[in-house]
């Protein structure tokens, strides 16, 4: 259920956001964005652009989703591996039925309102809220869901094409790595390797664009490791 569910949204992000993207990758400017979303008289304070987020500010442009998902890095909640435990719950839920009744998804909406409201850029949890709702026939909800998925995919594939380590992709979340992966249509191939300048590599199984694997940019989260002073292993 849960692996059905995941694959309906990656085929529908691809539809409508993936190929509307801009051509011209977006390298994270870090140093600008900490300066930018720490300024409280800046546009892009974080604080400010934040609330909006959580209100459901449909006015919400791609560069303040950028402000969002890579400013978070510099704030004192920031956490590579942030999971809770309603995710879990979640996964117990969808893992353990074939088939989910009515009072099935008001729980999941429930734990999955929950859980993204603890971990606002959780993919995978945006995903599953936003499912439950247009289960629920509640549309409206729904899209709000929707768009913020489709903003945020649409910034992580901004910053590159994966294929390169000059061209990787710059992910928050050592989760959204895989998310990427099935976002584009393929398989984790099983091995993980941490290049020389800081890139993941992540190799995929055989596919139609005969593709060895790709690259993300995890500079950034070995920062966030020492800031927050956590053991800088790999990811």
């Amino acid at each position: 259920m849960l692996r059905k569910m995941v694959l309906v949204f990656w085929m529908s992000v691809i539809a409508v956001s993936v190929f509307g993207q801009e051509h011209n990758h977006i390298i994270p400017d870090y140093t600008e964005i900490e300066k930018l979303t720490k300024d409280k008289s800046s546009a892009f304070y974080y604080d400010g652009l934040f609330k909006r987020y959580k209100a459901n500010d449909s006015t919400l442009t791609l560069r303040d989703y950028r402000m969002l998902y890579y400013g978070h890095f510099f704030q004192a909640d920031y956490s590579p591996f942030y999971h809770t435990e309603e995710s879990d719950s979640i996964k117990i839920l969808l893992g353990g039925k074939e088939e989910l009744d009515n009072e099935d998804w008001k729980e999941v909406i429930r734990l999955g309102t929950a859980n993204v409201n603890k971990n606002p850029f959780d993919l995978k949890g945006l995903n599953v809220v936003w499912i439950a709702h247009q289960h629920m026939g509640d549309s409206a909800v729904a899209k709000i869901y929707f768009d913020k998925l489709k903003n945020l995919v649409q910034t992580i594939l901004a910053t590159g094409d994966g294929l390169s380590e000059q061209t990787a992709i710059h992910v928050v979340n050592v989760s959204h790595e895989y998310d990427i992966l099935n976002i584009l249509g393929y398989e984790f191939g099983g091995a993980q390797k941490l290049t020389d300048g800081k890139c993941d590599f992540l190799s995929l199984k055989t596919n139609d664009d005969k593709i060895d694997g790709l690259y993300f940019d995890v500079k950034q989260i070995f920062k966030g490791y020492e800031q927050h002073g956590i053991s800088s292993t790999a990811p």
